[in-house]
């Protein structure tokens, strides 16, 4: 008698589809519980702590957080407190006029009376009000014109105490505005301007959602035909969602506070990625059901075919993303968190809950189906079908036209300027921006904006000297300009010089300023002082630090991150050749999007179309859309050589694979291509200039490598290489066999009922 084979072991995906299938109910059910429970949890734990949209980084890794690390150790002087600044300005007359005077008067009298509720009891919200017609001229509170005027106060006290002192200050402000009428009042303050921006922050993201949901649900209507199938992707989601932000909200309080822009990349990733991934999984589903298997056949092919390429396409995303902790940046380590829990949560769910709510729905996935977009359509055709084959026909001419093409659109990278978004970089709508623009039109000279070197040992004698030769040197400096003051530390140890710095913390000019002062200036005056330490630092300064630290931080994070996928890629596929190429063809959309940004965001284009302020692109968004970018492009790459790979491994040659693979995954790639341009493009129409630049480039950059990488580049490349395409040296042989596809029916079907 023979002995029987042993049963082969099915791939996890598919036993982890076949526990879902089988026990349906309560995995959706856990599945909500989970979800929501994270959600709910991370509210009562009091939700989400967003760290200052705008602020001076005290960290030691920058030489500016060093200055600031040194004088506050040696404790400023007087207790803690905030500044006030209140710009008033008119056209036509100035401040020796008496209409003038009185709205000084009338300003002046209301700040100073404003009282609060500080800790339970009355107390002044101000102290220190300064009237500009009393101060020394060399403050500068009264602008070169005469037709602005700045009143100056103190917020004493820090955290809680400062919010409840500037609550009647924020009443305070429209009052001023509609009893002058014929005058521009705004104020600037750092807490009230970050509370501005919050809120902007926290609308856009509940205008996004209000738009993206509906139009994904459109976009799946025409994928699916069926009201039904377009649901179950969006429930995904939308839980998927409330699970990441209760992860992310935990970590707020636990760790630490996030970035105010980490809610909206949840969003901005979660959303298209979660759908794309049970896109792929219900396509593939139904797909297997008009070949005529049962539910549960079904279900395991899905599983073991799409479900193992969203597998390795969220294993490819979290590990792009995990590249982002190779920078040292709380607040961006909190953003990649952020990213890796939605697509983890979205990889769990398509593997889990997916297979599940399949099992349940069984046929009436398809109900409800709509009229002309919800008829079956032949497998493998349609226009990119059509455009794949002409490609295949002429590679060489398509590879060499597009590729030259799209090295064009990345060219103006070498123009790139990084930046750091300060107040000026905000919406108008925010009172603290207009306040800026008021002091920056009325004092050409320079206003708000500091540069100041912190100096040790100051009160040794020979140091005492060398800050005296500093301050006289200061105003030579071009840029730079009186008045130049000095602040001691409580013990007198550390000494900060200030001047007034013109134009904006991100002008190539003060760049150049900084370095000049660091290479040249501080040495000469302050070198020869042993033990002595002279750091700059400012608004200019810290700027120049971060978009130094993200520029000299990319290379280590590429290295990461195409290292990783490169093994990544060559594990799943046993080819040398493919992740060479996924990474080059990835390289490529990416350079296009940076060379748009950079026409688009740094040169102007579109100012008024896209509604933003021209400037530096912001000095994480190059570095998140490389990480994200990557990972996401993965996606494609992952689920059309599977079908590539599929089809060769059931015989057909390398060309003929080729094109049934892209032919076959046409419909459902350009549906999530459709839908991650169209969430990213939604963030284009949002008013902070950040998330607008990140919105841009990955919606660009989706849909370049969707459209011309996908349907011209990968086919033509494929073309030429042919059999080489899986070619693996031998010295490689060793490495395991992990197989994406397995399409077994019969088995799939088994380790479904099993």
């Amino acid at each position: 008698m023979t002995e029987s084979s042993p049963a082969p072991r099915h791939p996890w995906t598919v036993r982890l589809a076949g526990w879902s299938a089988r026990d349906r109910w309560p995995v959706v059910g856990l599945w909500f519980v989970l979800s929501i429970g994270l959600f709910v949890a991370s509210l009562a734990a009091g939700g989400m702590n967003s760290a200052e949209a705008v602020s001076n980084d005290d960290t030691p890794k920058y030489e500016s957080g060093q200055a600031y690390q040194l004088f506050g150790r040696s404790g400023p002087q007087g207790p803690p407190s905030q500044q006030l600044l209140v710009v008033i300005a008119a056209s036509g007359v100035t401040v020796d006029d008496q209409g003038f005077n009185a709205v000084i008067d009338d300003a002046v009298a209301r700040l100073m009376a404003a009282r609060a509720s500080v800790n339970g009891g009355d107390a002044v919200a101000l102290e220190q009000v300064v009237d500009p017609r009393k101060a020394p001229p060399q403050q500068g509170l009264v602008a070169p014109g005469r037709t602005a005027v700045q009143l100056i106060a103190r917020v004493p006290g820090s955290g809680q105490e400062v919010d409840e002192r500037l609550v009647p200050i924020r009443a305070l402000m429209p009052t001023l505005r509609s009893d002058h009428p014929g005058f521009e009042i705004h104020a600037l303050n750092s807490t009230l301007a970050n509370d501005d921006i919050q809120a902007l922050v926290n609308g856009g993201l509940d205008a996004s959602l209000r738009l993206t949901i509906p139009l994904t649900f459109l976009i799946l209507i025409v994928a699916f035909g069926a009201v039904v199938a377009a649901f179950v992707p969006l429930l995904l989601a939308v839980t998927a969602l409330l699970a990441a932000f209760g992860i992310l909200g935990l970590y707020s309080q636990i760790i630490g506070p996030v970035s105010p822009y980490a809610g909206q990349l949840v969003v901005l990733i979660g959303l298209a990625v979660a759908v794309d991934y049970s896109l792929f999984m219900v396509s593939r589903f139904r797909t297997e059901r008009r070949h005529g298997r049962s539910k549960l056949a079904a279900i395991g092919v899905a599983s073991s075919t799409a479900g193992r390429a969203v597998f390795f396409s969220g294993l490819a995303v979290m590990i792009s993303v995990a590249g982002l902790f190779m920078l040292d940046d709380p607040l961006f380590r909190s953003m990649a968190i952020g990213t890796i829990a939605v697509v983890l949560v979205s990889v769990i769910g398509s593997l889990t809950f997916l297979p599940a709510t399949l099992a349940i729905l069984g046929d009436r996935v398809n109900r409800l189906r709509v009229p002309i977009v919800g008829r079956d359509r032949a497998e493998g055709s349609g226009i990119w079908a059509t455009l794949v084959r002409g490609v295949m026909r002429r590679p060489v001419a398509f590879l060499v036209v597009v590729g030259v093409a799209m090295v064009a659109l990345a060219s103006p990278v070498t123009r790139l300027h990084m930046g750091n978004a300060d107040f000026s970089a905000f919406p108008n709508s925010i009172d603290g921006v207009q306040a800026v623009n008021l002091l920056n039109e009325r004092w050409p000279q320079g206003s708000t904006l500091q540069l100041a070197v912190v100096v040790t040992k100051a009160d040794e004698q020979p140091t005492k000297d060398a800050i005296e030769r500093l301050k006289s040197q200061l105003p030579h400096v071009s840029g730079l300009s009186a008045p130049v003051e000095t602040r001691q530390s409580a013990d007198g140890k550390v000494a900060m010089v200030t001047c007034v710095m013109s134009g904006g913390a991100n002008d190539v000019a003060n760049r150049e300023i900084v370095h000049r002062l660091r290479q040249e200036v501080v040495p000469s005056i302050f070198g020869g002082l042993p033990g002595a330490q002279a750091l700059v630092t400012g608004d200019a300064a810290y700027t120049a630090d971060v978009a130094g630290y993200y520029a000299n931080g990319m290379p280590l994070v590429m290295a990461f991150v195409l290292g990783l996928s490169f093994l990544l890629l060559l594990i799943a596929f046993r080819s040398i050749v493919i992740p060479i190429k996924a990474i080059l063809l990835n390289l490529l959309s990416t350079g296009a999007a940076y060379g748009l940004l950079v026409l688009v965001f740094q040169d102007g284009r579109l100012t008024e179309q896209l509604g933003f302020k021209p400037g530096p692109i912001e000095a994480f968004v190059p570095v998140f859309i490389f990480t994200i970018l990557f990972g996401l492009s993965m996606d494609y790459h992952v689920f059309i050589l599977t079908r590539i790979k599929e089809a060769r491994d059931r015989g057909l040659s390398s060309n003929e694979a080729v094109a049934r693979g892209i032919a076959i995954t046409s419909g459902t790639v350009t549906s999530a291509a459709a839908i991650m341009v169209v969430v990213f493009a939604v963030f284009v129409t949002l008013e902070l200039t950040i998330i607008k630049q990140l919105g841009f480039g990955l919606a660009v950059a989706v849909f370049l490598d969707a459209t011309v990488v996908r349907s011209i580049l990968l086919p033509a490349s494929m073309r030429l290489l042919g059999d080489w395409n899986w070619w693996l040296p031998g010295f490689l042989s060793w490495l395991p066999r992990v197989t994406i596809e397995d399409v077994s029916g019969e088995g799939a079907e088994s380790a479904a009922i099993v």
